[in-house]
């Protein structure tokens, strides 16, 4: 089991992830096996109007949250549920912002135009009967895609890290994970096991 990781996702691989469609993640109840998973999270700088955190186990969406930025300035606990089974945990987060730009957008408009049709122009009735086809041009109507300048509020990035680490949780024990946000790009993600203590605090170990 990993204790430490350095982040290698950066904004681009952050927003990626968090815009994936990905399945929840479906924790044990409490009278199942089960390991404590407490994910702490401290910022050293803050940036942009809105923090999105997210918490990964596996492929699966086990944590999800947006605050506003300045809620970051203090550290923030959340615990979940997992099953004691080997997996691979990545916490990401991404600062935000919101701007009114004007951005091109695609519409869709029927245009009339004119076609030449064939109809039947015959005269007379039975064996008087000519058959006949005539032409004329008749009004149709298509689809055809243009653009256009609006003005829209646009979701602005102002910096994003993630880090993942390898876990092989055994049942009925905690764990802590502590993700440390540097700067964009630059944050760190530390396991440790939480040993129960005196007077019902706990003494962290590095995970082995």
């Amino acid at each position: 089991m990993i204790g430490w990781t350095r982040a290698r996702l950066g904004l681009t691989a952050v927003a990626a992830l968090s815009g994936a469609c990905v399945k929840s993640y479906e924790p044990p109840r409490a009278d199942q096996p089960h390991a404590i998973l407490k994910v702490r999270r401290s910022y050293e700088s803050v940036a942009g109007e809105t923090l999105s955190e997210q918490v990964m186990v596996g492929e699966h969406r086990a944590f999800v949250e947006s605050t506003p930025a300045k809620v970051a300035r203090a550290p923030a606990t959340n615990a979940i549920l997992i099953h004691p089974i080997p997996s691979m945990v990545l916490v990401t987060a991404s600062f935000t912002h919101v701007e009114q730009r004007l951005v091109t957008e695609s519409y869709t408009e029927q245009e009339p135009h004119l076609e030449r049709e064939s109809y039947d122009c015959s005269t007379g009735f039975g064996a008087d009967r000519t058959y006949r086809t005539c032409s004329r041009l008749a009004t149709r109507y298509r689809s055809v895609t243009k653009t256009r300048l609006v003005n829209k509020a646009v979701t602005v990035p102002d910096g994003a890290c993630g880090a993942s680490v390898r876990i092989a949780p055994k049942d009925q024990r905690v764990y802590l994970l502590q993700f440390t946000y540097h700067a964009a790009g630059s944050c760190n993600l530390t396991c440790f096991v939480q040993e129960p203590g005196r007077e019902g605090e706990f003494q962290n170990r590095l995970c082995p």
